[in-house]
């Protein structure tokens, strides 16, 4: 990402598509459990407000290599708490 900021938006937008696919899937479905399903969007907001956090404090603000590095270490993080959500989300 070049920015900060613009690495915050992505995981922002990512979140709400997230959440809006699981409405959108109970809507199409006609079944929906409500704990399940509230449960899985306060899940979705709790790992947005996290990695935004990680993202505002970079380890080594001094060392261009820890930056890389942790940001690095940050979207790897996320790839995989994203899919392990979409593995949830299919699963509705």
């Amino acid at each position: 990402m070049a920015s900060r900021k613009k690495l915050k938006k992505t995981l922002k937008f990512v979140s709400s598509e997230l959440i809006t696919d699981i409405y959108f899937r109970c809507l199409m479905s006609g079944k929906m459990d409500e704990k399940v399903v509230d449960s899985l969007v306060v899940e979705i907001m709790d790992l947005n407000r996290e990695f935004v956090l990680r993202a505002n404090r970079p380890d080594g603000k001094d060392n261009s290599k820890l930056v890389k590095a942790y940001y690095s270490k940050l979207f790897a993080d996320w790839q995989i708490k994203t899919s392990e959500i979409i593995v949830k989300i299919e699963k509705l």
